[in-house]
């Protein structure tokens, strides 16, 4: 959350290297936003492939990997 004024408004923050990446794997520490629709895979136990739409915000903490599409984490 990022307080504007007296309203609270829920955005990802915008921080050098983990603003629209692609192929890769990165770690979050909060949050990944979808920028294009995307394919990831998440760092379970079981690996994961995750599917995350335009837009969408998923809140995770952990490695991950783009397979395609762009996001922006935290």
């Amino acid at each position: 959350m990022t307080k504007i004024r007296s309203d609270l408004v829920q955005a990802v923050p915008l921080i050098d290297g983990q603003v629209n990446v692609g192929a890769g794997t990165y770690t979050a520490k909060g949050i990944i936003h979808a920028e294009t629709d995307a394919v990831i895979t998440l760092d379970f136990t079981a690996p994961l492939d995750y599917t995350i739409l335009a837009g969408a915000d998923r809140g995770y903490i952990g490695r991950f990997t783009v397979l395609s599409g762009t996001v922006t984490f935290e």
